[in-house]
């Protein structure tokens, strides 16, 4: 009989809250997904857009914590510089004692954002998959000469050293290519804003570019972001999102129909954004049907 596959379930901050996020409510919210057993917290990533930047405030959060992991979804990889980004991820991994758990992007294809970071549309993939090959060669300890597109390293070795041996990069992304992509170099996939239906398709492209390069990747490393809601006033501002496909469960009841169909697809990994003002209540609502969903074995 095969491995059953672990189901977990994490939290992530709401991405348009710009005014509690680092407040007493944030630290309060951290302080009740470490006691309560959730798996892990996620922040996102846009420059130009509300919140934090996400590396130093996970890294504040891995020194109030002792078992939460921590999320990035998605870090925006192309305007980095890759030995930088490195740095601090390893600064992270460190602190937290091997707990950080990044899912990187492309970011946004909003002109706003890619002029105020000076990048362009059309090599935005292009600084992705170098970024995350010279942060995979300098994780691993020794010495990395790498002349490349964007970046030259000549005998550069990763300080601090990283609790663990290997990085496991997630790639985020819900089309087609960006699923191609996740296939061909790695670990991970996180999608957003798309229907259990189209996930489980883009589990099949995902699954034959890994073949076609000759590599797999692990079948409890697909993901997917979803909003959760208190009621429909709070869902609201975001069913605009990716042509009225952005996922939101309203209340408990919907949130599990979610919660199964994406599993039914090819889900094991989830991050639920609560869009709620104070996301707490709403949080002790989901907090037994998560474990629920948790403590079921999954057989591929």
């Amino acid at each position: 009989m095969a491995e059953p596959l672990t189901v977990r379930v994490g939290v992530g901050w709401n991405p348009f809250d710009r005014v509690s996020v680092g407040g007493p409510l944030f630290w309060d919210t951290v302080e009740r997904l470490e006691r309560d057993g959730w798996d892990s917290l996620w922040l996102s990533d846009v420059a130009t857009g509300a919140g934090v930047a996400p590396l130093p405030m996970l890294a504040a959060v891995a020194a109030r914590t002792e078992r939460l992991k921590l999320g990035t979804s998605v870090l925006n990889a192309p305007p980095r510089n890759p030995l930088l980004l490195a740095r601090e991820l390893s600064t992270v991994d460190v602190i937290s004692g091997g707990r950080l758990f990044p899912a990187f992007g492309i970011g946004q294809a909003n002109p706003v954002e890619l002029a105020a970071l000076g990048l362009t549309r059309d090599e935005r993939g292009a600084r992705l998959e170098e970024c995350m090959h010279v942060i995979r060669e300098l994780w691993r300890g020794d010495p990395v000469t790498y002349h490349g597109r964007f970046s030259t390293l000549e005998g550069v070795t990763l300080s601090p050293r990283p609790s663990r041996a290997r990085i496991e990069p997630w790639l985020g992304g819900s089309t087609p290519a960006a699923v191609r992509r996740v296939g061909r170099i790695a670990d991970g996939w996180l999608a957003s804003a798309i229907s259990p239906e189209t996930f489980a398709g883009l589990v099949e492209v995902l699954r034959e570019a890994a073949a076609a390069a000759g590599r797999a990747v692990p079948e409890d490393h697909f993901g997917t972001v979803f909003f959760v809601a208190g009621s429909q006033a709070e869902a609201e501002p975001v069913r605009h999102i990716r042509d009225d496909l952005a996922t939101v469960g309203v209340g408990a009841d919907e949130t599990r129909e979610l919660l199964y169909a994406f599993r039914e697809a090819g889900a094991t990994k989830f991050v639920l954004y609560p869009l709620a003002p104070d996301p707490r209540p709403l949080l002790e609502e989901l907090r037994e049907l998560v474990a629920e969903l948790e403590a079921q074995p999954v057989y591929r």
